[in-house]
């Protein structure tokens, strides 16, 4: 009689990651509300008493998925220190609207109101600084020779601005016909906010 083959067990990193990919699945396809316990399991093909043992409720499997979601704005919107200071801006800001069209439930999970960012204690708040800290860096890097600007006051109204119209375009409530150009026209201003 052969022995069955011994199987392998799965690293508990791989099995967490397994479990969130799985619920990215589910927020992409059903949006936040759609996010339960037991759609993740079973998009994952495993139990729910899985995913509660990995992540305890539904409200922390959510602010796991919030963090992966920061890390990947961040990992988007951070550009090659060697292009030019305002171009690195521009091109952040692009990338900050392709991810959020692109992923339009991850960016409403972060941003949207009950977002796990509201607890500024919040480990999901933390990644939020990271990638907050990266526009900074961009903003900085254009004022350079401005000695008076506040480079975090100023990447807030940066943020409030790129923020603002990506909101107005994945909610269909824009004004105007060809949001692409509109989005243009906005950094336009901003870079030239920036430089006064």
């Amino acid at each position: 009689m052969t022995a069955a083959p011994r199987r392998r067990r799965t690293a508990s990193e791989q099995v967490s990651a397994a479990l969130l990919s799985a619920a990215e699945t589910v927020l992409d396809r059903s949006g936040t509300a759609g996010v339960t316990i037991r759609a993740v399991a079973a998009e994952a093909t495993v139990a729910p008493m899985s995913v509660y043992n990995r992540f305890g409720s539904k409200e922390a499997l959510l602010s796991a998925l919030a963090m992966r979601a920061l890390d990947q704005l961040g990992a988007a919107i951070d550009t090659p220190p060697s292009v030019e200071a305002t171009e690195r801006l521009r091109r952040a800001c692009r990338s900050y609207r392709g991810y959020a069209l692109t992923h339009p439930a991850r960016y409403l999970l972060i941003f949207a109101t009950g977002s796990p960012l509201q607890d500024q204690a919040s480990p999901a708040a933390a990644h939020g600084r990271v990638v907050f800290d990266v526009l900074v860096g961009l903003v900085r890097a254009v004022t350079a020779g401005e000695p008076a600007t506040d480079a975090v006051e100023a990447a807030q109204a940066v943020w409030a601005a790129v923020h603002g119209a990506v909101t107005l375009e994945i909610a269909g409530i824009g004004q105007t016909s060809d949001p692409a150009t509109s989005y243009e026209h906005l950094l336009d201003l901003v870079v030239a906010g920036l430089a006064k």
